[in-house]
């Protein structure tokens, strides 16, 4: 197709970090919005040179807004009605770790840019390798219908050739317009920022011809990115298109908008015949999120918080007002000392929004942490990025609790008895349901701050309930299978795990008696020895699929001391012990209760930093033939390789919370608390296939490597437990993994109390019907709670949403979302 018109889109591109601290960055970025304002005036006009800006991502924007003066306010907006800047709809160049919950406060925050007079019609993502299936129809329900991905292919592949158009299709049913753009780091590469006139003619005639010789390009218009990494904006590449041009007259150049440009090409996108796709886009660069397993881990613990937070002081809120005992030490087990106004806690909410969303935004590390990770600078920006993940998670553990108190503690009325404490001293475990559907799962608890307690809690849905302290129980010794529950299980500590468990309510073996490794295993994966691959011998970089490989060796930790087997009411451990090369301390236990099918396991393990390619995993060999993996993404669940854009990874995955393994003759519900990194059918490091191989229904937990070459740690040590649950099902569907994974991520708040709650005969706000939705509450802070309905299934769902006397009918769209509000006190 003969190209007709080239549109030179100006940007930066933006990092929280990477070419400098994300304490400066961050400010800096808000900064660049007044100095687009004054280069527009300074280079305003229609023609072709007009100065022309898209903000890449609306965070700045919203920055700005929110300090600026009404005049610099107006400046903006008249700008954005004009045509000559863009505002983009998404709030960062995100990574594939943050939910659907943390997806909704971002696109929420559009408002206030959109109530400034500023339209937000296209999001643009660039640098990352993909992102989650579900955005799709948030993107759809927050008014965006165009995605443009500036895809780095660093470490892996894009899904169609670049540039390319296509429809991408999300689980509703509902599109969007995609359009796959080049490399945005090419506007610098090929000089087009700095203004290098000769050298931007050479490479855009070049790019030209390039699209003109492809048989799959059926677009006249040629897009051209002017950006790079956090470029301060300047006017030089309006000399580029002036120079062109006058050398090109039969083939115009201008600058434009993003939003101009996809106006351009979604208009001719309804003429062509272009893919439509469906399902994941599964990021190839996901694997660093295995670069800093501790501080991921605690972003996960961090928003597993904030939502306890929401919605227990939304059931607070719902429920009759009273009194809530105060405490006199600002501490973690005491109690609020204060209770926050709706006000404060709303603003305690955005906070800690603000902060989950800084950390799931895709800047790892400054552009030397690999190369030179001992500097000051990489420690410093290590220091900042992960200070978001701890700034979240101490707000929203604080809110976290004071909303466990104000709901479990409040007393109804003046006439209520004063709470008295257990005669024992001993106290008692308070559990909440935070969720629309009852509960039935292990509690780990902390016991006056001195001991760990397991317990099978039930809990009724919004609901409270009171158990007394389990005892500890005394460690045995066992040599031979441990029946507990419904379950046998055969440890071999000398091979590092489970290597039979068996339900004995069905006869069903669980573990793949072929497997490499046993069930929960830690396994170390180095690359082979004597390997010459070119990721070690020139660059690693070169870590990339034109580069498969490199072979990889893996060791199991192991022991030659027995597991201890500890029986408490209703609760059976089994702990055992090992080590591997490197790791030198590895503490396994698997919980098992009487009365529940889940089964829950925690890795605990120490391992000093180590610089070399290196990985770690837990290996979760389900028997399955012929399996089948369900990963839960943000807000939907795909089927790995069969819902996937083409060339997406199949090597890993990162997921929200949970798996589901369907095979012959039976399946897995499978989750993960703390990592989200998977390796599913085997491990898969360096193969870079198109196509999922799966020897069988092995989950392999990949919890931290460093297999980078840029922002991404180059060692890491840890000391930390990472937590495991999984049960055994007939069959898997979307929904069960939907649920399970929500469940992960907002468990029952349980903890210790010295003096029982006063009863609560029934919840505040009842949800119907519950096994076909999940329900989010939030506080609006406005006197009013927003129950948002989530639906699990292909078919619209008819609901009632009762509270505070309202009855409250709400069509649910197939694997859509609805929101009902209702008064607080």
């Amino acid at each position: 197709m003969a190209i007709r018109q080239i549109l030179l889109v100006g940007h930066t591109h933006h990092d929280v970090g990477y070419t400098n601290s994300p304490r400066l960055i961050d400010r800096m970025h808000a900064e660049i919005v007044g100095r687009v304002i004054d280069l527009a005036e300074e280079h305003a006009g229609d023609g072709p040179d007009a100065f022309r800006w898209t903000f890449e991502v609306a965070r700045p924007v919203l920055a700005f807004l929110r300090r600026g003066t009404p005049e610099q306010r107006a400046q903006l907006s008249a700008l954005a009605q004009a045509g000559a800047v863009s505002v983009t709809g998404g709030y960062l160049n995100m990574t594939q770790l943050p939910s659907a919950f943390e997806f909704d406060a971002a696109y929420e925050l559009l408002g206030e840019i959109r109530q400034a007079g500023i339209p937000v019609r296209t999001e643009q993502h660039g640098d990352v390798n993909g992102i989650a299936w579900g955005t799709v129809d948030q993107m759809r329900d927050a008014g965006i219908e165009r995605l443009v991905m500036a895809l780095n292919p660093d470490h892996g592949r894009a899904p169609f050739t670049q540039p390319s158009g296509f429809w991408w299709e999300g689980p509703s049913g509902r599109r969007v317009f995609v359009w796959l753009s080049t490399h945005y780091g090419f506007g610098e590469e090929w000089g087009i920022v700095d203004g290098d006139t000769a050298l931007a003619q050479r490479r855009i005639r070049a790019f030209v011809d390039e699209l003109e010789a492809r048989a799959d390009y059926p677009w006249t218009t040629a897009v051209v990115h002017a950006g790079n990494d956090n470029r301060w904006p300047t006017a030089l590449f309006l000399d580029v298109v002036r120079a062109w041009n006058a050398h090109h007259p039969d083939l115009p150049m201008r600058t434009a908008t993003i939003d101009e440009a996809l106006d351009d090409l979604h208009a001719q996108a309804g003429g062509q015949d272009i893919p439509t796709v469906r399902g994941e886009w599964a990021d190839w660069w996901s694997h660093g999120h295995g670069s800093t397993a501790r501080e991921v881990a605690v972003y996960r613990e961090a928003r597993t918080f904030a939502r306890a937070a929401q919605s227990t002081l939304a059931l607070a809120a719902l429920a009759e007002p009273g009194d809530v005992p105060r405490f006199d030490v600002l501490g973690y087990r005491r109690g609020p000392v204060r209770l926050r106004s709706s006000a404060e806690a709303a603003e305690a909410m955005r906070h800690i929004e603000e902060q989950l969303l800084l950390y799931g935004e895709h800047t790892w590390g400054s552009w030397e942490t690999y190369s030179k990770p001992h500097s000051t600078f990489s420690h410093s920006h290590h220091n900042a990025k992960s200070g978001f993940a701890y700034d979240a998670f101490d707000h929203a553990r604080d809110l976290a609790i004071e909303g466990w108190f104000r709901y479990a503690y409040a007393r109804p009325g003046a006439d209520s008895p004063a709470i008295a404490a257990d005669a024992t001293g001993e106290g008692m475990l308070v559990v909440v349901n935070p969720t629309e559907a009852p509960r039935r799962e292990l509690i780990d608890v902390e016991v006056a701050g001195a001991r760990r307690v397991r317990a099978l809690a039930e809990v009724g849905p919004f609901a409270v309930a009171v158990m007394p302290i389990p005892g500890m129980g005394e460690d045995e010794v066992v040599t031979g299978p441990v029946e507990a529950g419904r379950y046998r299980v055969s440890v071999d500590p000398a091979r590092g795990g489970i290597v039979s468990l068996v339900d004995m309510a069905t006869g069903r073996e669980l573990v793949a008696a072929a497997a490499a490794t046993p069930l929960g295993a830690l396994v170390d994966e180095r690359v082979a020895a004597g390997s010459r691959h070119p990721m070690l011998t020139e660059s690693p970089k070169h870590f990339h699929p034109d580069h498969p490989g490199p072979e990889f060796s893996r060791a199991v930790a192991t022991g030659d001391a027995p597991p201890r087997v500890r029986r408490g009411p209703g609760v059976t451990q089994i702990t055992w012990e090992g080590s591997a090369r490197g790791i030198p301390s590895v503490v396994t236990t698997l919980a098992i209760a009487d009365d529940s099918p889940d089964l829950e396991l925690d890795v605990w393990l120490s391992k000093p930093e180590r610089f070399g390619p290196e990985s770690v995993f837990v290996a979760f060999p389900f028997r399955a033939a012929n399996p089948e993996f369900l990963l839960e993404t943000a807000g939907a669940v795909f089927t790995a390789d069969r819902e996937q854009l083409p060339d997406t990874s199949k090597d890993w995955y990162s997921i929200q919370h949970a798996v589901g393994v369907a095979g012959e003759g039976g399946g897995v519900l499978w989750g993960t608390r703390d990592a989200p990194l998977v390796q599913v059918g085997d491990f898969h490091t360096g193969r870079w296939a198109r196509r999922l191989d799966a020897v069988g229904g092995h989950v392999n937990s990949w919890l931290m490597n460093n297999l980078h070459f840029t922002n991404f740690q180059a060692r890491q040590e840890i000391t930390r437990v990472f937590r495991y649950r999984f049960r055994p099902v007939d069959a898997v569907s979307a929904g069960d993994v939907r649920r399970y994974g929500r469940d992960l991520l907002e468990p029952l708040h349980a903890r210790h109390a010295l003096a029982p709650p006063p009863p609560r005969v029934v919840p505040p706000v009842t949800v119907e019907p519950a096994e076909r939705l999940l329900a989010e509450l939030r506080p609006t802070g406005e006197g009013h709670v927003r129950v948002r309905l989530r639906n699990l299934t292909d078919e619209a769902v008819a609901a009632v949403v009762r509270g505070r006397g309202v009855d409250a009918p709400v069509d649910v769209p197939a694997a859509g979302v609805a929101d009902v509000l209702l008064p607080s006190t």
